[in-house]
């Protein structure tokens, strides 16, 4: 089952940093988004729905001609994105149905098992061909050896969505941020320089065992 994340009230650490007090520290209510400009005079054209912060254990794919091994999955922490994409009001072609790129730029503020170890994990996915006036979908995985080095967490789990402690969406288009979503009432609370240090750990979809599932349910990401 999936679930959206909420602030832990006995994150004290997190709290402190990322919010003035613990009505501030709660999740923005459904729609808070809506009324926030993607950036300070720039149109807003990537309006971001639900953000799911889900646990997925490491999928078994059987295949024929190999020799099986024995092995236990591991805890992933997922972080997946809904979003509609809409024309710019400026686009001459009003018959446009893709945008050619799209970049989603994630950050997720990972609770370590001390202040010196917890880290905020980024990572940035450039999408291709996104559908224009479509539900579409953007993903990214914490690895479980990642979890392990910063939650020191056992290596086949119990990982938690909770030890996520905050999140951030940035949607750009040509440079340009034409979208945004947090946990933090749509701040850049990554730019604050009292967090843990920022580490480029967030893997798309692609540079996991997930690659191959869902089909064309994730947006396409562009090849290296």
């Amino acid at each position: 089952m999936k679930r959206i994340l909420t602030f832990v009230p006995a994150a004290v650490l997190a709290l402190a940093v990322l919010s003035p007090s613990p009505a501030a520290a709660q999740a923005p209510a459904a729609g808070a988004d809506a009324a926030a400009p993607a950036a300070a005079g720039k149109e807003k054209l990537v309006d971001i729905g639900k953000v799911d912060i889900n646990i997925q254990k490491t999928p078994q794919i059987q295949a024929i001609n190999v020799k099986d091994k024995r092995w236990t999955p591991k805890d992933w922490i997922e972080i997946e994105v809904e979003a509609t994409a809409e024309l710019s009001k400026t686009e001459k072609d009003k018959t446009r149905k893709t945008y050619d790129e799209v970049t989603f730029k994630y950050y997720a503020y990972l609770t370590g098992s001390s202040a010196k170890k917890s880290r905020v994990l980024t990572g940035e996915i450039v999408h291709v061909n996104v559908p224009i006036k479509e539900k579409i979908h953007s993903v990214a995985y914490i690895t479980p050896s990642q979890l392990q080095k910063v939650t020191e967490a056992t290596a086949t789990g119990p990982a938690n969505p909770t030890m996520v402690k905050a999140w951030g969406i940035q949607v750009l288009i040509d440079g340009q941020e034409v979208g945004r979503k947090t946990s933090d009432s749509n701040k850049e609370w990554w730019s604050n320089p009292s967090l843990p240090p920022q580490e480029a750990a967030l893997l798309s979809k692609a540079d996991t065992p997930f690659a191959p599932l869902w089909g064309d349910f994730h947006l396409e990401i562009k090849p290296r």
